[in-house]
């Protein structure tokens, strides 16, 4: 309870800048030139819905005939399965990184995240694990809704296939151009990526050690500004979270 507590405070104590509601203006390093901001919309009352991907692989597919497959093909049908579903988009995750999301989250339930829109905006959502899910809600609705606000994205992961496949596999489900009343909305591309930063954050110890620990259990050594700084130089330099869909990187 004390540290749902210190984590409500810490997403209170995160700027949102120039008025504006989810965006914020990324912190210029040092050596660089200061950046120009884009106009920030403002968010319109309407709320869009999200129906949650299967809790267990079984509720989305058919478990015996991946099974009956090697790795490369679970792969293909996963990926064909979710070409040109609108709101809708799958990944490939390694063991280690799904075994290390369900560890650590469960004494690290909550985080921040921010998703990258140019290099100077950024749109700051909030994540909860409750594993399978990983929900991600932009920070506005959530401090004035909590629990109660719609996520924009829902991300369900399935480690039925960990032990004979070697791969975990995820399925989430996020606002696109087509869903009604939404302010806001991911690219699948955005989607793919705020699921990848995720993993990374939670699975690399560096990252977990120096942004997770300290947002969910010593706020006074949360970041925000060098986050936003660490997430856009992971953006811009890493292919891999760019990709419009595939493995998480090893």
């Amino acid at each position: 309870m004390a540290a749902m507590r210190g984590t409500s405070r810490a997403l209170r104590a995160i700027r949102i800048n120039r008025g504006a509601t989810v965006f914020g203006s990324a912190p210029p390093p040092a050596t660089a030139p200061r950046w120009s901001a884009v106009p920030t919309p403002e968010r319109r009352s309407g709320m869009s819905t999200l129906i949650p991907p299967g809790k267990t692989l079984g509720e989305v597919t058919h478990v015996d005939l991946l099974e009956k497959e090697n790795a490369d093909v679970v792969v293909k049908i996963w990926r064909e399965y979710h070409e040109g579903k609108s709101g809708k988009t799958g990944a490939i995750v390694e063991p280690r990184v799904y075994d290390a999301l369900s560890d650590r989250s469960k004494v690290c339930p909550m985080f921040v995240m921010p998703l990258h829109k140019s290099m100077s905006q950024y749109l700051t959502l909030v994540v909860q694990s409750k594993m399978p899910y990983v929900s991600f809600t932009a920070i506005e609705d959530f401090r004035k809704l909590q629990d109660a606000a719609t996520p924009m994205l829902v991300a369900s992961h399935y480690p039925e296939l960990a032990a004979s496949k070697g791969l975990a596999l995820v399925q989430a489900v996020h606002v696109d151009k087509t869903t009604a009343g939404a302010a806001e909305h991911l690219t699948t591309q955005e989607a793919v990526r705020l699921v990848r930063l995720c993993h990374t954050f939670y699975a690399e110890d560096d990252l977990y050690e120096k942004f997770v620990k300290p947002f969910n259990h010593n706020q006074k050594d949360f970041d925000f500004d060098a986050m936003v700084l660490k997430v856009r130089d992971l953006t811009w330099s890493d292919e891999h979270l760019n990709a419009g869909w595939g493995q998480d990187a090893k």
